[in-house]
């Protein structure tokens, strides 16, 4: 009997994937039939249909054949978002990220993640009793860590935090890779972090703040438009926050760029030997993660959630995420030309097809050699 579309979408999450994490997490514990995969497919399945309802999608996932055994009732659903822990949904999402290939950029020829964040608000009744305690002015609810291969265009770490964690305190905790180049903005300004990364023998790009005390050590080279400065220099001013000893004694360089209409953009890397012009566009490139964040929230169920509880919402986050990857992967193995949202809209109308375009599924080699 052959698949159906739907199933061949969720072959990257074997049975030895789902194994471990239950094993790991418990999370079948207390639940007879609506088991951890199951529940997996049915957010899936809430996330590509965009469903807004728990009513909506008891109605609609029974009516289909796509695989899924148990009869799908909200009040199971809901139990189990509120009680299965969320940690199981991330760890998945993890194993599945980990899986993704390491891959140099074409043009600058070496692995190029950005780092940056995005909020997910949440207000109202059912929420502000567990997002207020950690709301910002600006920000109440969550927020999206992500860090993202620019390579492979996808994303390869993601971390959820309070809205009052610091990007650079987050930055602090994330795993710093030799020969990397990380591209961030001034959220992650944090000098001794910079010093860690170039101590791990990776590099950054991000801009500098007008306000930094520095002393320009190289005389400037030749550059032309849009390149209005580029040279070496050191950071002055040692002890820069109440206390905190500034590490970096290394020299910087130092790039301003020329933007039509608003001042010069400053960026600062310890990469000394490629073209102003190729930081410059590294910089730049910063906007393929704001279309990331983007189109998850506008192509998948991160807008309204069908639980109102932490756990809830933090599940439906983390199979959002999952379902990205796998549309993502399914794309790449269909060899697929169209974009990923053409692909979304094709998958979404011909779930339970039992076959896609008449050829066999065969799984990438990344996720073979594992």
């Amino acid at each position: 009997m052959k698949d159906t579309v739907f199933q061949r979408l969720l072959k990257p999450v074997t049975k030895k994937l789902m194994k471990e994490c239950i094993e790991r997490f418990r999370s079948d514990h207390r639940y007879e039939s609506f088991n951890t995969f199951e529940h997996l497919k049915t957010m899936i399945y809430a996330h590509i249909n965009e469903i807004k309802s728990l009513r909506t999608l008891e109605v609609a996932i029974n009516s289909q054949k796509i695989g899924i055994k148990t009869q799908v009732k909200r009040s199971t659903l809901s139990d189990a978002n509120r009680k299965r822990p969320a940690e199981s949904f991330f760890w998945i999402l993890e194993q599945l990220m980990s899986l993704l290939p390491r891959k140099k950029h074409k043009e600058i020829k070496k692995v190029i993640r950005i780092l940056d964040s995005s909020p997910i608000q949440l207000r109202g009744q059912g929420y502000d009793e567990w997002s207020k305690q950690y709301a910002t002015r600006h920000i109440q609810g969550l927020k999206l860590h992500v860090e993202y291969d620019l390579g492979l265009d996808l994303p390869l770490r993601m971390k959820l935090s309070h809205p009052n964690c610091n990007d650079a305190t987050m930055g602090q905790k994330w795993p710093i890779l030799k020969n990397t180049l990380y591209v961030f903005d001034k959220g992650y300004y944090d000098y001794n972090w910079w010093w860690s990364i170039n101590k791990r023998q990776a590099y950054f790009v991000t801009r500098l703040k007008k306000n930094a005390a520095i002393v320009i050590e190289s005389r400037q080279k030749n550059t032309r438009e849009p390149i209005l400065q580029d040279c070496l220099f050191r950071i002055s001013n040692k002890v820069p926050r109440g206390g905190k000893r500034m590490e970096y004694s290394e020299t910087l360089r130092y790039i301003s760029v020329k933007r039509e209409g608003k001042t010069p953009l400053i960026l600062v890397t310890n990469l000394k030997d490629l073209p102003a012009e190729n930081i410059a566009k590294l910089y730049k490139a910063r906007w393929e993660i704001e279309l990331f964040f983007k189109w998850i929230k506008q192509n998948l169920r991160l807008k309204k959630f069908l639980g109102r509880s932490s756990n809830a919402v933090k599940i439906q986050i983390a199979t959002a995420l999952i379902a990205f990857i796998l549309i993502q992967i399914f794309k790449n193995v269909s060899n697929e030309k169209r974009s990923l949202h053409l692909v979304l809209v094709w998958i979404r109308h011909n779930l339970h097809v039992a076959e896609y375009r008449n050829r066999q599924y065969k799984p990438p080699i990344y996720l073979i050699s594992r």
